[in-house]
Formats: structure tokens, C-alpha cells, sequence
């Protein structure tokens, strides 16, 4: 994106120059810019080359774009500030939460780890033990995280681990 971005404004910069060059006559020829409000006396500029009168109007409608979007800019600031710190506060109370799941499943969480990564083994385990016996009788299918029953000898081993607990 960034590589498309810079090759469009280098297409747009060289028209620009291929005009200027191919204008050359135009934007060197020496004109003056009069205002009269009519509450004052009239001003009038000194004899400047079109191409500096352009480059001035230029830069003026790039500050005055500038100065409307800089409370845009500050609100925007203001809101990522808040979303960030809402953001920080959700962290911590998952963190929180996962400890206390593992602290439910038996595990140990570690100490300092903002991000626990869930062992789906032993969430298969606990799915086989407590729901092992009762997907065999039902025409239920299984859920996603349950193992997917190939053989018997799987069920007999999974029910033996469950009577020996």
C-alpha cells in the first residue's frame, strides 16, 4: 500500500512539473494583485511572477486545511487515550480471569504472564470425562472441541481413567 501510495503521488508531482515547464512563459511573466474593500485605500503587491503567487495560495490552503482538521486531530487523541486505558483495564481483568480458571482447573498459572494459552488437551480430557458417556447414548453430535470418536478402545480407555478418578 505504501509502495502504490508513493508511486500515485509521484505521478501527480510530475504532471505538476511537466506543466510548469511546458508554462514556462506564463508563470515567469510579473503581475499585481490589488484589493480594494473600499473601507481602505487600495493595496496593491509588487510585480511577482505568477508561479509565486500560485506557490503562495498554495501554501495558505494548506494551513488553513491544517488548522481545520487540528481539533479533529486533538479529539481524535483524546478518544485513543481513553480507548487505550479501557483497553489496559479489560486486560488486566482477563488476566484475572484466566488465572482464576486455572486456579478452578487445578493448574498453576505463571507468575507476570499477561496472555495464558489454553492446552486444548486437557480441555479434551475434561470434555471426554464429564460428557464421554452420555455422547454414546445420544444422537447428539459432538462439540467442536471434542475429540471425534474413531474406535471403542479410545471410549473404554477414556472411560477407565474416568472410573479410576
Amino acid at each position: 500500500m505504501k509502495k502504490s501510495t508513493l508511486f500515485i503521488w509521484a505521478i501527480i508531482i510530475g504532471m505538476i512539473a511537466l506543466l510548469i515547464f511546458q508554462n514556462q512563459t506564463f508563470f515567469m511573466t510579473h503581475q499585481t494583485l490589488r484589493i480594494n474593500l473600499g473601507v481602505i485605500e487600495e493595496y496593491q503587491t509588487p510585480d511577482l511572477p505568477i508561479a509565486v503567487t500560485f506557490i503562495a495560495f498554495f501554501l495558505a490552503g494548506v494551513i488553513i486545511a491544517y488548522l481545520f482538521n487540528i481539533s479533529a486531530r486533538f479529539k481524535a487523541g483524546r478518544t485513543i487515550k481513553k480507548l487505550t486505558a479501557t483497553a489496559d483495564g479489560h486486560g488486566s481483568v482477563i488476566t484475572e480471569l484466566k488465572r482464576e480458571i486455572d486456579a478452578l482447573k487445578g493448574q498453576r498459572a505463571p507468575v507476570g504472564d499477561k496472555t495464558t494459552v489454553l492446552d486444548l488437551s486437557t480441555i479434551n480430557k475434561t470434555q471426554n470425562t464429564s460428557s464421554g458417556a452420555s455422547l454414546s447414548n445420544s444422537d447428539e453430535s459432538p462439540s467442536a472441541f471434542a475429540p471425534k470418536k474413531t474406535a471403542d478402545k479410545s471410549d473404554d480407555s477414556v472411560e477407565e481413567k474416568s472410573k479410576e478418578k
